[in-house]
C-alpha cells in the first residue's frame, strides 16, 4: 500500500524534473569557464558567484514550491533555494565584501551544497533508485572540496578558482545525474500507470 502511494505521488513529485538538468548544465558551464580563465576570474568569479548564487536560489525555490504537496522533505529543498536567493542578493548589493571573503562564502556555500546533495540521494534512495550511491559520492565529493577552501583560505587567487571550478563541476554532474534519475522515475510511474 505504501508503495501504491508512493508511486501515486511520483509523477507530480518529480513533474520538475528539467530544473535539476538546466542547474546542472549551468555549473559545468561556470567550472569550464573559470578552468580556462584563472587569472582574470577571481574578480569576475566574486560577481559571477552572487550573480549564479541568486539565480540558483529563484530556481530552487520554484522547483520546491511547485513540489511541497508531493515531494518528501520539501522543505529541505525550499530552504537550499532561500539560502542562495538570501545570500546572493546581499552580495550583489556589496560587491567588494565578496572579493574579500570569497573563499569562504564558496566554502560554506558548496558545503550546504555538498549537504544538499547527499540530502536529495538520500531521498532518490526512498524512491527506489538503486544507483543513489553515485549521487552520494558526489555530494561527498563537493563537501571535501568545501573543507580544502576552508583549511587553506589564504593559499592564493589561483587555488580557490581550481578549488572553486572543480567543485561547480561536481554540483552540475550532481544535477545532471539527477535529473536522468528523476525522469526515468517520471516515465516509471507513467508505464506503471497504463498497466
Amino acid at each position: 500500500m505504501e508503495n501504491l502511494e508512493i508511486m501515486n505521488s511520483l509523477k507530480d513529485a518529480v513533474k520538475n524534473w528539467w530544473a535539476s538538468l538546466v542547474l546542472g548544465i549551468l555549473f559545468i558551464i561556470v567550472a569550464i569557464w573559470v578552468m580556462f580563465t584563472p587569472l582574470s576570474s577571481y574578480l569576475a568569479l566574486s560577481i559571477l558567484f552572487a550573480v549564479f548564487m541568486f539565480v540558483s536560489g529563484i530556481i530552487e525555490i520554484i522547483f520546491s514550491v511547485t513540489n511541497r504537496k508531493t515531494l518528501y522533505g520539501w522543505g529541505w529543498y525550499l530552504s537550499s533555494g532561500i539560502f542562495d536567493f538570501v545570500i546572493g542578493f546581499i552580495l550583489l548589493i556589496y560587491p567588494q565584501i565578496t572579493m574579500l571573503v570569497l573563499p569562504f562564502f564558496v566554502a560554506f556555500w558548496l558545503m550546504f551544497k555538498g549537504f544538499s546533495a547527499i540530502g536529495f540521494s538520500i531521498d532518490i534512495k526512498r524512491y527506489g533508485s538503486k544507483e543513489w550511491g553515485y549521487l552520494l559520492c558526489l555530494g561527498i565529493l563537493v563537501c571535501l572540496f568545501s573543507i580544502l577552501i576552508l583549511i587553506e583560505p589564504v593559499i592564493g587567487g589561483l587555488s580557490i578558482v581550481y578549488t572553486t571550478a572543480f567543485a561547480f563541476l561536481f554540483i552540475g554532474i550532481f544535477r545532471i545525474y539527477l535529473s536522468f534519475r528523476l525522469r526515468k522515475l517520471h516515465k516509471l510511474h507513467d508505464s506503471i500507470q497504463k498497466d
